[in-house]
């Protein structure tokens, strides 16, 4: 049995001081910035790449159950470690929601989330876009066998929250439910409403819906602050939380005019956050969002302990791919794991083949078995707060309450969020951060896997019904525009799929399989992603190119080619084999790797393009299409004007 001297891994040795430790990398770094180091999020935050008890701001944080609430609600732990896994229903027909609301109940769900029909949401004709509610036997159809006791529903009724409010209190009446005793929630959201459709709908309406239902209803949530219109438009973290703020406020002052006490107007307001597959930026932003609303709900006048608030989490949907699906199993894992251990206490996963059009039975039940599975065989709600104390997450979550601080100060400021939406500043705002990470998606510097790298364009196409949610292009007007971080790579493939004859670029190896193979895999990841197939001859694959008039031999036609080899050898012949290529006929010449000093002799030599890290992908694939004559469609299914 080993000693207690024999564990002491450390023992003897003293703490390395930052100093030493920085030391040490000056030297791995042999020169270069140390600021190589530092990442940034898309507020501006830095990222370091060590933090330590001299930069730990933990002691702010407070225990779990008390101010600030950055560490939870509750000091004690979840009952069995469990959060509330609530489940989307949104099909047209009654009976079938009904169906697939008690498969969901049957298998783990904890609540419904129930979207109602788009038409009805606006006030008009009954369509199909969610549940076909018209009438209180409708709602009773949709929820038949559902136990409302039991499981809690929460409405997504869109514009038409206060028809939506009569028809679930007279299911609860028609069922027997004390409504003193009922659980769920309202759902109305105008400022998501505003932002999502441009429509706007009186905050006075939720107002006297609070007022009529805060004292009679006590655990229904009225109101629901939903940031999802911002975060699926690109909003960075703080931005997304400052919205969050300046709506609740918004909601706060129209609960007042209505006479609701502070108390109970905090109480019937509900928080939903995004989720998405960076997890330390989701824990931060969940516990940053619990901190800002206490603050902002006791600034004005709610007690400690209404203060304290509840977040529901919902998986991002910009962060899904309709290509390699199957890898969003990983993104929403990752969220999932993010909000249960910040300490959301309930969650909507987003099927993994969300983007691809309506989610079949293996998609609703990976999505819910994600949660299940983190739930009771990870124990991942067992612990309160497990993130709290990381001197990493503390720092980040302190500066991101921060940042969103100052970003809800200022859209107060000018007027507030329905203002802000309204005039297009908050929408500018938007587009800004937006076209940032779209640049960084572009470079490949914020990859996305199984789409902007390691794609694969063989892939049998996952086939469901309907589509999956597109882009929608937007400066700032309402509605605001929705985004999908892997559309622009996929529309390339899917304008490559349908082209008859795939479009393919020869890449011509130089030298030894050694060599060449670290650029060559390089160009087909590259190439791939927009769908074009790398091809090269038996003798570019095995010894490589030594002779231009071999590669020449060879090309077989080939509009496109790529030249992959080492630096040395680039510098021996790469000006040879690019004049070579150009003079028989080839359309447009590319070099794998930064020539650095060699740009300008090559690029007289006939290399159009060079392909490395940190060039614009989307926008070389999209070259190398238009050199192909591939059609080319936006996102929208019309033909691109470029």
């Amino acid at each position: 049995m080993a000693s207690e001297a024999d564990t002491e891994l450390a023992a003897g040795s003293d703490a390395a001081t930052d100093e030493q430790w920085r030391s040490a990398v000056d030297k791995v770094l042999k020169g270069a910035p140390f600021d190589r180091l530092v990442s940034r999020t898309a507020d501006g935050i830095e990222v370091q790449p060590l933090y330590t008890a001299a930069t730990s701001t933990a002691d702010g944080a407070g225990f779990p159950g008390t101010a600030p609430f950055t560490r939870g609600a509750d000091s004690a732990p979840r009952p069995q470690g469990q959060w509330d896994i609530r489940a989307t229903v949104a099909d047209a027909d009654p009976a079938e929601a009904a169906r697939w609301a008690l498969r969901e109940l049957e298998r783990g769900t904890t609540s419904l989330l129930v979207r109602l029909d788009e038409a009805f949401r606006t006030g008009g004709a009954v369509g199909a876009d969610g549940v076909a509610v018209a009438t209180v036997d409708d709602l009773d159809a949709a929820l038949d066998g559902v136990l409302l006791d039991l499981a809690p529903v929460y409405l997504q009724p869109g514009a038409g929250f206060v028809r939506g409010a009569e028809l679930l209190t007279a299911l609860w009446e028609r069922r027997g439910h004390d409504a003193a005793e009922a659980r769920g929630g309202i759902g109305a959201d105008p400022v998501g409403h505003l932002a999502t459709t441009g429509q706007s709908v009186p905050l006075e309406d939720l107002g006297a819906l609070g007022a009529s239902l805060a004292a009679s209803h006590p655990h229904v949530s009225v109101a629901a602050v939903d940031t999802s219109a911002v975060a699926e438009a690109g909003a960075s973290p703080a931005q997304e939380l400052a919205y969050l703020l300046s709506t609740g406020a918004a909601y706060l002052r129209a609960l007042a005019d209505a006479g609701v006490p502070v108390d109970q107007a905090v109480r019937t307001i509900e928080l939903t956050v995004t989720v998405d597959a960076d997890v330390f930026g989701s824990i931060a932003k969940v516990r940053a969002a619990r901190r800002l609303w206490a603050h902002l709900a006791t600034s004005c006048g709610a007690s400690p302990a209404a203060a304290a608030p509840r977040v529901h989490a919902r998986t991002a949907r910009h962060m899904m791919t309709r290509r390699d699906p199957w890898v969003n199993l990983l993104r929403v894992t990752a969220a999932t794991f993010a909000a249960g251990a910040a300490g959301a206490e309930s969650l909507v996963t987003l099927p993994f083949d969300a983007a691809v059009g309506v989610p079949d039975e293996l998609g609703r039940r990976m999505a819910r078995n994600t949660q299940v599975i983190l739930q009771e065989e990870s124990n991942v709600g067992r612990v309160v707060d497990p993130a709290g104390g990381s001197w990493y997450v503390e720092s980040l979550t302190d500066q991101l309450a921060q940042s969103a601080w100052d970003e809800f100060v200022a859209l107060e400021a000018a007027g507030g969020v329905v203002a802000a939406l309204t005039d297009g500043t908050l929408g500018a705002q938007l587009a800004q951060v937006r076209a940032t990470r779209a640049g960084l998606v572009a470079k490949r510097k914020a990859a996305i896997t199984g789409v902007s790298e390691f794609p694969d364009i063989n892939e049998e196409p996952l086939e469901r019904a309907g589509t999956g949610a597109t882009s929608a292009a937007g400066d700032g007007a309402l509605p605001l525009p929705t985004v999908r971080w892997a559309e622009p790579f996929e529309a390339l493939r899917d304008a490559a799929d349908s082209a008859g004859t795939r479009p393919s670029v020869f890449l011509v190896n130089l030298g030894p399989v050694a060599v060449h193979t670290a650029r060559a895999t390089f160009a087909k990841n590259f190439f791939e992603a927009g769908g074009i197939a790398t091809t090269t001859s038996e003798r570019g694959g095995t010894t490589g190119f030594a002779d231009p008039a071999d590669a020449v031999a060879d090309l077989n036609g080939a509009q496109l080619v790529c030249i992959c080899s080492s630096d040395a050898l680039y510098e021996e012949h790469a000006q040879a084999f690019a004049a070579a290529l150009k003079s028989a006929g080839v359309d447009r010449v590319y070099l794998a790797g930064n020539p650095g000093d060699r740009r300008e002799a090559e690029s007289a030599a006939g290399v159009d393009e060079f392909v490395h890290l940190g060039v614009d992908v989307l926008d070389a694939l999209t070259r190398a299409h238009e050199v192909l004559g591939t059609p080319l469609t936006t996102s929208t299914g019309k033909e691109a004007d470029r």
